[in-house]
């Protein structure tokens, strides 16, 4: 195949892969902000979180209950995402570095693999130190991984079989309470200042 060939090909690629990534944060959008009355605000956020079993970039084995008692700053995404996830997670690293430290100490910012036949412990340690000093970078068995998915309403799944696949994903920085409940989720390309901003107004 030319040069000339695999340039149109992976382009046409990438153009589906936004595209669809588009349609994925407009259909999350609305699934999360199409109620205006507390009662169902709050139906909405019950839905976001829960119970999950992975390893994390140590190798160790963590549940849900190993983060309750803190806040946490939750990101889906990948290592090898060309561009969505390592924005997300430098706003992230951002924000948090905007923070005092007594609110700063009260958050774990998470990272949570879509990807873990590529995503080992290993590539996720690697990975997660060009971000944030307290990153927790989490994986887990193809199975562990959909749980997780399913329990924080998040879509991803591969836009082919190559190799060098790309996993379209929605892009959203989910903010935890304490026990474990949605507190606020933010949009791809969040200002790092309206993040640190709303997270400070939401620690206690």
């Amino acid at each position: 195949m030319s040069n000339l060939n695999l340039f149109g090909n992976n382009s046409r690629r990438l153009l589906v892969s936004a595209t669809l990534l588009l349609i994925a944060i407009g259909v999350w959008s609305v699934y999360l902000l199409m109620e205006d009355t507390p009662t169902a605000s709050e139906n909405s956020r019950s839905l976001i979180g829960g119970p999950f079993n992975l390893v994390n970039h140590m190798n160790e084995p963590v549940t849900e209950k190993d983060f309750l008692g803190k806040y946490m700053l939750v990101y889906f995404g990948y290592t090898y995402c060309p561009d969505i996830c390592p924005t997300d997670l430098q706003i992230m690293a951002d924000a948090l570095n905007m923070l005092e430290p007594d609110v700063l100490n009260q958050i774990t910012p998470v990272f949570i693999s879509v990807d873990p036949e590529r995503d080992t412990t290993d590539v996720m340690a690697e990975y997660i130190r060009f971000f944030h000093k307290d990153l927790v970078g989490l994986t887990g068995t193809v199975e562990q991984v959909e749980a997780v998915k399913s329990e924080y309403r998040v879509y991803a799944a591969k836009t082919d079989n190559e190799p060098g696949y790309i996993v379209d994903h929605t892009a959203y920085t989910y903010f935890m309470g304490t026990d474990g409940k949605l507190l606020k989720h933010f949009s791809h390309a969040e200002e790092p200042e309206v993040m640190a901003a709303e997270i400070r107004s939401l620690v206690k």
